[in-house]
């Protein structure tokens, strides 16, 4: 899974990477980086998991991408664009197992396979449905919709098709649910070194791909009493000195971090007091020595795990991927190999 920049990480260094692994191919969301990708010369399969705007139609078939439709709707303008434009197109079927979110229903199924005998054009090339609480395999919630998956699949069986993939299992599934791999699995989060879940924990061993940082901009004296930033949303307890960074909410350091984020700094684990501001943060440096303009900060990640995205996100109530796709998105990017 690449989409949204491969997760703040880069979609073409990412995307080039996997491609040197033996991967199957891409999950895509945009159709604008289906292009990127070809432009780039990679031509291994891109699947558009999140379906696709009528619009999009020339150009998907022009880049070769299939797309994962996603209701009745949808099949219907595949397979009447198709039939005018005396095109053929593989696709992957997705089915709602209960997530209530894309996907055609159980109930809805016979008529999507009725559809397609009418339009050998189309080309079933896959089914596919997604996990809502994948992190809880045992879960009522994750073996109902591993059933319906099964279940669906065996009316597609029953009516003629022969899917060459069966998918469903994202990161915490490919760890945790063995019996949900099929033929593809779709790892996102995991993929990038982060856990999407406790639980994953320990059964696999993640090294984040992505370290974030920063240099230190300034250092200030603060006074007991003295407040920080705006508002201020923190006033010290006792003198104190601050180093402030050139990062703020533009940069992807969301403002919820004010006063609950932390970094790393010569060892130590550091506190963001005050409001992030659009490009500017403080952090308490007052158990660091020797701190100087110009050292370098670890906001998120670092070779030891020293800023984990799972605990950086947990403290602001956020998740994991909030974090990798905004903080991605600004700063400049260096890739390292191993």
């Amino acid at each position: 899974m690449i989409k949204s920049g491969a997760y703040g990480h880069g979609l073409l260094p990412v995307a080039r990477t996997l491609a040197q692994e033996g991967i199957y191919g891409f999950g895509l969301s945009d159709l604008e980086e289906v292009l990127r990708l070809r432009e780039a010369g990679l031509a291994l399969p891109i699947i558009l998991l999140s379906g696709f705007e009528p619009a999009w139609l020339p150009e998907l078939i022009r880049l070769r991408a299939i797309p994962a439709v996603t209701d009745l709707y949808q099949l219907k303008l595949l397979a009447d664009y198709t039939r005018k434009e005396g095109k053929r197109l593989a696709f992957h079927l997705k089915i709602d197992t209960g997530m209530h979110r894309l996907g055609i229903p159980l109930q809805e199924l016979n008529e999507a396979l009725e559809i397609l005998r009418e339009n050998p054009q189309l080309r079933l090339e896959g089914v596919m449905s997604h996990f809502a609480c994948a992190e809880k395999p045992a879960s009522f919630c994750t073996q109902e919709q591993l059933q319906r998956f099964i279940l669906a699949l065996s009316k597609v069986k029953e009516a003629g098709f022969r899917p060459r993939f069966r998918h469903i299992a994202n990161s915490s599934a490919t760890i945790l649910l063995p019996e949900s791999h099929f033929d593809l699995v779709r790892p996102g989060l995991a993929l990038y070194g982060i856990h999407p879940c406790e639980e994953t924990q320990k059964f696999v061993s993640l090294k984040p791909s992505m370290t974030a940082k920063a240099r230190i901009l300034s250092i200030k004296e603060v006074p007991k009493g003295g407040g920080i930033g705006y508002g201020p949303l923190f006033t010290s307890s006792r003198a104190m000195k601050i180093a402030l960074v050139p990062v703020g909410y533009d940069d992807g350091y969301l403002r919820a971090l004010s006063n609950r984020g932390f970094a790393w700094l010569k060892g130590k684990r550091v506190p963001v007091v005050g409001a992030v501001s659009m490009r500017l943060m403080a952090l308490d440096i007052s158990k660091v020595e020797g701190a100087a303009p110009g050292d370098e900060i670890i906001l998120l990640g670092g070779p030891n795990r020293e800023v984990p995205a799972e605990e950086l996100s947990a403290t602001a109530d956020l998740i994991s991927y909030e974090l990798l796709c905004l903080l991605g998105k600004g700063g400049f990017k260096i890739y390292l190999r191993s």
